[in-house]
């Protein structure tokens, strides 16, 4: 065999078959990773335990009153409301949590809701049930919620 022609297998070799080595690899030791559940969308929230409208924090009337928007990448998501700024959130398996921040105090204390639910991913459409919570208020109880996600509204198509 030539020179030429036996610095092109080493070539062939180190250039094309280790990348595909390495490939293989990944793939196998990915071949267990699950995805993890969607939560990505439109959820409208309801109170279960009592009426929002009577909480003193009007953050929770919000809360009821509007939808929420939740944006996912992967096992973290982005939570927003009307008239509540945009908070993050970490899902663990079947688990949400966050906190969100009503943007003032109130006479719910500091500001604070914790969320903290479970999707249910048999359920269609897709629901949440859980609890709002009130870390920095000694006397507001927490509110048990149910959410459903809306359905996606589908874009008038193209002509």
């Amino acid at each position: 065999m030539s020179r030429v022609g036996r610095n092109f297998v080493i070539a062939y070799i180190v250039l094309v078959g280790l990348p595909l080595v390495g490939l293989a690899g990944v793939l196998r030791s990915g071949r267990h990773l699950k995805a993890p559940v969607s939560v990505d969308g439109v959820w409208k929230i309801e109170a279960q335990n009592s009426s929002p409208g009577n909480h003193l924090c009007n953050a929770v009337s919000n809360l009821f009153n509007s939808p929420l928007l939740i944006s996912q990448s992967g096992r973290s998501f982005e939570i927003s409301s009307k008239g509540n700024p945009a908070t993050s959130g970490v899902l663990d398996d079947k688990n949400l949590t966050s906190s969100m921040w009503t943007g003032s105090y109130s006479a719910c204390g500091n500001g604070q809701i914790t969320l903290a639910a479970v999707v249910d991913p048999t359920a269609e459409p897709r629901s949440l049930t859980g609890q709002l919570s009130f870390p920095g208020c000694q006397s507001c109880a927490p509110v048990d919620f149910r959410a459903v996600r809306q359905p996606k509204v589908q874009s008038g198509g193209g002509h």
